[in-house]
């Protein structure tokens, strides 16, 4: 038990760095994809030769992010996601040993909120998560995405559950960065900066 404590806390401290750099690419695609959605329900300059290209880039943002929240929550125990730290989580032993490494490695926990407080919270985040529409998503990005199945694609998401998604993985990730104190940075607003970049950019390259 206290081997698997250990290897517990160790399997969240050594991949939060890169669980923190996907999902921050995850709101950069995303947050583009946003901007982009933004500019084709103008209704100015419906048969402008710039909707086509603008449209493309569109759907390319939206199918990296669709990869990329499936993959930051993948089920497999095999595979590296927010949801096998939140297994880890679950565990007392792993939590104990988790906040004793962080003291050993970070020093005493003085600051607000707590290891402890951030931990709940993101557990809190994870219970958001409606696994139906998970599921959808995970149909979305093995049919229509990931592999060419012989099989149809019956099921899919709108950009609204999306966002949901990609909010909720930007919350577990933000907390995920604050308990582990990666040194990739992290914001909440990353995915609304980069809409307002996409929308601003186009706008201006279009005369």
């Amino acid at each position: 038990m206290a081997l698997m404590s250990e290897s517990g806390a160790e399997y969240i401290l050594a991949h939060a760095h890169r669980l923190v750099t996907v999902a921050t690419r995850c709101a950069f695609s995303f947050g583009s994809a946003d901007g982009l959605n933004d500019l084709l329900l103008m209704q100015d300059d419906p048969q402008g030769e710039w909707r086509q290209p603008v449209a493309v880039l569109h759907r390319d943002a939206v199918m990296m992010a669709v990869l990329q929240v499936s993959s930051l929550l993948d089920r497999n125990d095999r595979m590296l996601s927010l949801q096998a730290v939140h297994r880890f989580l679950k565990d007392a032993s792993v939590v104990a040993a988790l906040l004793q490494t962080l003291e050993d490695r970070r020093g005493p926990d003085i600051f607000e909120p707590s290891r402890t407080e951030l931990i709940e919270e993101f557990r809190k985040i994870y219970g958001k998560i409606d696994w139906k529409i998970h599921g959808r998503l995970k149909h979305l990005r093995n049919r229509g995405i990931a592999h060419l199945t012989v099989e149809e694609m019956m099921k899919s998401v709108t950009f609204a559950e999306l966002r949901t998604f990609v909010g909720i993985v930007s919350g577990l990730t933000a907390t995920l960065q604050h308990l582990c104190q990666t040194d990739t940075a992290f914001r909440i607003d990353i995915s609304d900066e980069y809409r307002r970049m996409a929308r601003e950019t186009m706008r201006r390259a279009n005369p």
